[in-house]
């Protein structure tokens, strides 16, 4: 079947939709899916316009301006009559469609924190605003469908800003290159000869990133933990986590929860939050062509409905069932970083067993510097994570770390990891405090097959083969998220409140 994914493709819209593969990886077919009406209601029948998004960092110059001047007028609409429709298309009303500070959302203190100049506390007054303001899904196992319908909305809005049918919301990609990138750095633009404020820049986010003199950390962006995982909830939580939660917090002013983007109330009002989530939306759908038949998720992820503003400033809602993949709403992306799954494990048929957990700490606090603790896995889990040449291992561990808590959030991040006897250490994963910022949840549904909040999850499998022993640490390492950066730096900027612990930490085997 004849593609061409720049343009028009000329396929049935019945049909089958092929996913636009990379040089690597070849398309793949799935069978009939539901395409967006809104979408076929404006094509002659029988033909499909695929948008594209792009890395912000492959934009021509016209692309660029285009997007800047949607990000212009959205905020321009901020002051605009508070029940029309060009408020509904302002950058204020989608910022709190995801969450903001005030009645009915996040308690107002947190206007408090660092970096949250130009923000005020807010209240829904109409029904559009009650309807989709404050939705956000965190921690929950509607994360990955609600923010993709999310993205898709806000792209219509910002193209009728823009006055450019073709704009695309670009994606950050920060593991081909973890600077922030230069079209949001800039303070200034020239439009048309024409030097203009740059609606993409905010100030509140962290010195060196916002400067350009320093990137994140890669162990911070790396999604290789969450695309090892076979099914939708695991990958769910995994890639919240890492990167989503680790981005949050780097670019934040001083971490979570200062700055716009290290606060989920204030993130929107930052631009670069948009095209973190589009890479976010382009891991997931990456992870998803892996198995599609496998990976789609089931119950309250697909038949939860959402309300949204579309390109008109008109209230939509519609059921997450209508937008599990990017073939049904007819968008793809560009091949960029940590896409197609890098496997770092080698090829291994896992055994149908029962799952195993097994204690390896107990209570622990967690030290202003660098945490250590001493483990001891047991030879027979050892035998079956690492094996030998002659019994090959049969079981995938993860490392569970329980019971978390803390006064006050930290302010920073901890990386974790496993040392051996012989000092080597394997970064595993990253604690990061993003969703502690978040509205609570209002449905129960949000958090059916959802780890506890005080649980952190991370792959272990490779970091347990490469020990070398029975006996190790974990150990925790405080970090802002730069690369570069040292946990003496981390510790200067660590709440001395935060009186952080865990109660212990296991090891599940399946």
């Amino acid at each position: 079947m004849a593609r061409l994914w720049l343009g028009v493709a000329a396929v049935g819209l019945s049909a089958a939709i092929g996913y636009g593969g990379t040089a690597q990886t070849p398309a793949k077919k799935i069978g009939p899916v539901a395409v967006d009406p809104a979408i076929k209601a404006k094509l002659p029948p029988g033909l499909l316009l695929v948008r594209t998004r792009k890395s912000i960092n492959a934009l021509s110059a016209a692309e660029l301006a285009s997007l800047r001047r949607g990000f212009a007028q959205m905020i321009a609409w901020n002051s605009a009559p508070r029940d029309s429709a060009d408020f509904r298309r302002s950058l204020k009303f989608w910022a709190n469609i995801h969450a903001y500070f005030g009645a009915h959302c996040r308690d107002v203190s947190g206007l408090s924190n660092a970096g949250m100049s130009g923000l005020s506390a807010q209240s829904d007054s109409n029904p559009t605003e009650t309807a989709t303001w404050c939705t956000c899904k965190h921690g929950s196992n509607q994360f990955l469908t609600w923010h993709r319908m999310y993205l898709y909305y806000f792209e219509q809005v910002l193209r009728q800003a823009s006055g450019d049918s073709s704009l695309t919301l670009p994606y950050w990609d920060y593991e081909a290159d973890a600077h922030i990138p230069a079209a949001y750095r800039a303070a200034t633009w020239v439009d048309g000869g024409t030097t203009k404020p740059n609606p993409l820049f905010v100030a509140n986010r962290q010195a060196e990133l916002n400067a350009g003199t320093a990137a994140i950390d890669p162990d911070l962006v790396d999604p290789s933990g969450a695309m090892a995982q076979t099914s939708y909830l695991p990958f769910n939580s995994a890639i919240e986590g890492t990167p989503h939660g680790n981005v949050h917090c780097a670019t934040g002013v001083a971490g979570c929860p200062t700055g716009y983007m290290g606060s989920v109330p204030a993130a929107g009002n930052d631009p670069i939050f948009y095209s973190h989530h589009a890479n976010i939306d382009r891991l997931y759908e990456c992870w998803l062509q892996g198995d599609l038949a496998a990976r789609l998720p089931t119950g309250a992820p697909t038949t939860a409905s959402y309300s949204f503003v579309n390109g008109s400033g008109a209230q939509v809602t519609r059921t997450a069932s209508d937008m599990l993949t990017t073939q049904q709403l007819a968008y793809r992306y560009t091949a960029g970083g940590g896409c197609p799954i890098r496997f770092h494990l080698p090829p291994i048929v896992w055994q149908e067993v029962p799952w195993r957990r097994i204690p390896i700490l107990g209570p622990t606090p967690v030290e202003r510097g660098i945490t250590r603790a001493p483990i001891r896995l047991p030879a027979e889990m050892r035998a079956q994570i690492v094996g030998t040449a002659a019994n090959p291992p049969t079981r995938q561990a993860t490392l569970v770390l329980e019971g978390l808590r803390f006064d006050e959030i930290p302010r920073v991040m901890f990386k974790v990891a496993l040392q051996g006897k012989d000092g080597k250490q394997a970064t595993v994963g990253v604690i990061n405090f993003f969703n502690e910022t978040a509205p609570p949840h209002r449905d129960t549904n949000d958090m059916a097959g959802m780890a506890a909040p005080d649980e952190r999850r991370f792959e272990a499998t490779a970091a347990l083969r490469a020990l070398g022993g029975e006996e190790g640490q974990l150990v925790l390492i405080p970090t802002t998220g730069l690369a570069g950066g040292n946990a003496q730096a981390a510790v200067q900027t660590m709440s001395p409140r935060t009186n952080l612990r865990i109660g212990g930490a296991r090891i599940e085997l399946r």
